[in-house]
């Protein structure tokens, strides 16, 4: 050892770090937290030369969860290493700690290290078991990080022991987190789990949980896990057990206004919601939509209305067809096709009757699958997320206005003071002619900034307590962002009456439009 302490400054190559906390430490290996000038946590270790070397051999490219080597140094015969440190929201493991996390951020924080031990096994490294005082968990989350592996080894023809050996602490990690109190051990554990009583009497009856421990509790037998998958479809069938779906309080309503030119309500709403079980897999689902008409009396009426409807069919065909699942898997590109086949119908209502292709709408959808949210938008009607307090446009208009703006010609300002090229809009779904599916946005620049660029492809991560505001520009028209935001923070948690209440508002206004809101609060 070469007396590495905290507070210490290390050299390795053109690093300069300090050591934080010591992580941990025996007679041959020790593992510090540091920190480097600018404030980046990374991690240092120290240890024997043969032991490093099997640190650099698995350790020096990216393995996703696990650290990486970035510079080492030998010093006679021990060799000490820098590597890529933890979020700075991590912290030593601690037993209590880890016993009063809710079960989803553990069975969650279980997969993590369970999926850095395969990627060391896929390289033919083995941890030879892993202790507590070895990890960091980032509580907030669940996160777990190996932060010392003092046993490394590389092998490339292991013993059939040798992935137990690191796999059986998520067992006994899972039971203290379930069961609040220590693991009994693992020839007790053994016994327990072949008697149906003794197993009611501690009380191993979350379903997933005995299957679980049965698998990790030795590498023998029909019931052991083979490797890091199997285990990894065990915890599978944890997080299963443990979600509960989504349920949607929803409000609507739409008036058309008492301004005098206007004579009927081109606008239209709708929403369709189910709840689908398969197995043990509980997942709420829905699409929930806005259409502002455009054309004629009748036609811009008869084309919103139409877009609703195709929208709610489409989705539930989706739904039927595909599976939860799929919706799960790719949920932008779903809501994107739902307003393709919007814009499809609309368009073949044209070709039926051609005397009767002058209407057209705007299109503003919401679709929640699982724990993910997507839209899609032609026009400017709007989806708008509230949380925390906190308003976020999730669409960018398509309107004059909105074009001026990025060209440079008007400031946002002016352009909120420019009624003309705020109502002329650039984009719409038509009876006379099919969109592209290019024309059909998904998450606007201000929704990518907040939530980031992930959701672009991936959807945004639905949280409880989101509240989701699709309008009319009758609707948000009447209302500044911040009195909006004034609203919706008032009636929160009561979707109908805000719904009740901007609408009101644009009626106080003697707004010169129909005005459509509808609500949706995740719970």
């Amino acid at each position: 050892m070469n007396g590495l302490e905290v507070g210490s400054i290390v050299t390795l190559a053109t690093w300069d770090v300090e050591l934080r906390t010591e992580l941990f430490a025996d007679d041959q290996c020790s593992a510090f937290l540091a920190e480097t000038p600018d404030e980046n946590l990374v991690l240092v270790w120290d240890g024997p030369t043969e032991w490093a070397g099997h640190v650099g051999k698995l350790l020096r490219t990216f393995r996703p969860g696990l650290p990486r080597v970035l510079a080492t140094e030998e010093n006679g015969e021990s060799t000490i290493i820098l590597l890529e440190g933890p979020p700075r929201t991590a912290e030593p493991f601690h037993l209590e700690t880890w016993k009063a996390l809710d079960h989803s951020r553990a069975v969650h924080g279980l997969r993590t290290l369970t999926h850095s031990m395969g990627q060391l096994h896929a390289g033919g490294g083995w941890l030879h078991g892993i202790k507590r005082r070895e990890l960091l968990i980032d509580v907030a989350t669940g996160d777990i990080f190996v932060a010392a592996m003092p046993r490394l080894h590389a092998n490339a023809h292991p013993s059939v022991e040798a992935p137990w050996r690191d796999m059986r602490l998520i067992g006994e990690l899972a039971y203290e987190n379930f069961l609040d109190e220590p693991y009994p051990g693992g020839h007790q554990m053994a016994a327990i789990l072949q008697d149906r009583v003794a197993i009611g009497d501690l009380g191993i009856v979350f379903p997933g949980l005995p299957q679980m421990l049965a698998g990790c509790v030795s590498p023998y037998g029909d019931l052991a896990y083979a490797g890091t998958n199997d285990l990894v479809a065990g915890l599978d069938q944890l997080e299963l057990e443990l979600a509960r779906p989504w349920s949607f309080q929803v409000g609507a309503a739409s008036t058309v206004g008492n301004y005098i030119f206007r004579k009927n309500n081109q606008d239209s709403c709708g929403h369709i919601a189910v709840q689908s079980i398969c197995g043990s897999r509980k997942v709420s689902l829905g699409f929930f939509c806005v259409a502002d008409g455009i054309g004629g009396i009748q036609d811009g009426e008869r084309a919103s209305r139409l877009a609703v409807e195709s929208a709610c069919e489409a989705f539930g065909r989706g739904w039927a067809a595909y599976g939860a699942e799929r919706l799960i898997e790719h949920p932008v590109q779903f809501a994107r096709s739902v307003a393709k086949v919007v814009g499809q119908r609309l368009a073949l209502e044209g070709e039926f009757e051609p005397d009767n292709n002058r209407g057209g709408t705007t299109f503003s959808g919401l679709l929640i699958a699982g724990q993910r949210a997507a839209v899609c938008h032609v026009g400017d009607s709007r989806v708008m997320l509230f949380r925390d307090g906190t308003m976020t446009a999730l669409t960018h208009d398509h309107t004059l206005a909105s074009i001026l703006i990025e060209l440079g010609e008007l400031t946002e300002a002016e352009a909120a003071d420019h009624e003309l090229s705020q109502r002329t809009i650039s984009r719409f779904l038509s009876t006379s002619a099919e969109v592209e599916l290019d024309r059909v946005d998904s998450f606007g620049p201000a929704a990518i900034k907040r939530l980031g660029a992930g959701i672009a492809e991936r959807g945004m991560i639905v949280r409880t307590g989101d509240v989701f505001v699709l309008t009319s520009d009758g609707a948000h028209g009447e209302l500044t962002p911040s009195a909006f935001s004034l609203l919706i923070d008032d009636y929160v948690d009561r979707p109908q009456e805000l719904c009740d209440a901007v609408v009101q508002n644009a009626l106080n206004r003697i707004g010169r439009d129909n005005s459509t809101v509808l609500v949706v609060r995740v719970e």
